[in-house]
């Protein structure tokens, strides 16, 4: 048996802290004279889930399924040979590269020493604005 967690936000139709698709739809129109619709969640929920069931098919049908899925995912990845500073228990700050994730799904990253590692959330917090991997306690 395999457990997949999936993640993903989508500020549709909330325009304050940010911006969102919606409001970028408004815009468009507005400066066009253009007709587009606006993004409904039922639409774009139903878009996600027919999309992942997709991905989720290949990945089972065919013996290279998990390459095509990390092929996809790094395709969009955000992460790759981003700088982050790795904070320990003892309060002591170290510097690594985001090279992916591995195997299980967790972060991987490889240190000044050129050792890669795995970055588990259970004893660690993610902060990736700030570029920072932090214990939990910290």
């Amino acid at each position: 048996m395999a457990v997949c967690n999936i993640g993903c936000g989508i500020n549709l139709d909330n325009s304050n802290p940010t911006l969102c698709l919606n409001d970028l739809i408004r815009e468009f129109n507005t400066q066009t004279s253009g007709k587009l619709p606006l993004l409904r969640y039922e639409k774009i929920l139903a878009l996600i889930f027919n999309e992942i069931e997709r991905i989720f098919r290949r990945v089972q049908e065919g013996s290279h399924g998990l390459e095509y899925f990390y092929e996809l995912y790094y395709k969009f990845w955000l992460h790759s040979g981003v700088e982050v500073g790795i904070v320990d228990e003892k309060g002591d700050q170290r510097t690594a590269k985001v090279i992916g994730i591995d195997e299980y799904g967790y972060l991987k990253v490889q240190t000044d020493g050129k050792r890669a590692e795995s970055v588990h959330p259970d004893g660690n917090s993610f902060d990736m604005l700030k570029g920072l991997i932090l214990p939990k306690n910290h």
